[in-house]
């Protein structure tokens, strides 16, 4: 998969990035496995030590109301992959 590995905390709101289901259950086991694209919707904030980035599911669809939202709180030295950006929007309306 094409993309570059960056820390989450330097992410931006609008990057496109992969995000997987993971946990830090001692027994390891998980009943669902899950990876998605989705978009970064604020900047990542510190909290506790580590790193908060909330994100909207179902990135491929530019306009579309995003099907799942969430918040991934990682290690300040974790990466993500970024694999793209979303367009910038004009902000002015045509006539």
């Amino acid at each position: 998969m094409a993309g570059e590995r960056v820390p989450m905390w330097l992410l931006e709101a609008g990057d496109v990035i992969r995000v997987r289901h993971r946990h830090d259950c001692p027994s390891g086991q998980c009943l669902t496995r899950w990876e998605a694209d989705a978009v970064v919707t604020e900047a990542p904030a510190p909290v506790g030590g580590r790193v908060a980035v909330k994100w909207a599911g179902d990135a491929r669809l530019p306009g579309s109301i995003p099907a799942v939202t969430g918040i991934s709180v990682v290690r300040l030295d974790e990466q993500a992959l970024r694999i793209g950006r979303l367009p910038v929007r004009s902000t002015r309306r045509r006539a």
